[in-house]
């Protein structure tokens, strides 16, 4: 006997094991004859499915459960911590607050108010006014030099 037919035959008797296990024992056909074989029949399947009623949980049928009631309104805003928003608050632009001076500048930069020229914070307006940016509070980046509350200006920059 090869391989493959010892193979064949252990499958064979896994198949007859698992028949016999998840429909009971019974007699043998060749024992018993053809009317013992009857409970194997096949039947067709039912052209129209029967309805189906939706499973509830017991639980849901009944709720126990209460609502919760509500959490108190906080009595002030939640305190973010400082530069969250990619945004450095110690300045402000008046006249455009829609800007604002980035928490970190790019790596490399150094000429920090030549870096906010260049990206047009400093562009006149239509009416020829120049924005003023504004430093209030803590200077992080240094760019009032001269303390009097208004940064990048002609006196804060540095001589050269």
């Amino acid at each position: 006997m090869n391989r493959s037919t010892r193979t064949a035959l252990r499958l064979l008797a896994a198949a007859a094991f698992l028949l016999t296990v998840a429909t009971g024992p019974r007699p043998s056909t060749a024992t018993a004859g053809p009317a013992a074989a009857a409970w194997l029949t096949l039947r067709p399947y039912p052209s129209r499915p029967t309805a189906v009623r939706p499973f509830v949980q017991p639980f849901a049928r009944n709720p126990q459960a209460r609502p919760q009631r509500a959490l108190p309104r906080p009595k002030r805003p939640p305190e973010l911590p400082a530069g969250i928003d990619g945004c450095d608050h110690g300045y402000r632009m008046p006249d455009r607050p829609g800007l604002c001076v980035p928490w970190r500048f790019p790596p490399g930069v150094r000429a920090r108010c030549d870096w906010l020229r260049g990206h047009g914070y400093f562009d006149p307006a239509p009416d020829g006014t120049v924005p003023r940016l504004l430093a209030h509070g803590k200077d992080r980046h240094h760019l009032d030099l001269d303390h009097d509350g208004e940064a990048c200006e002609k006196a804060d920059r540095p001589a050269r």
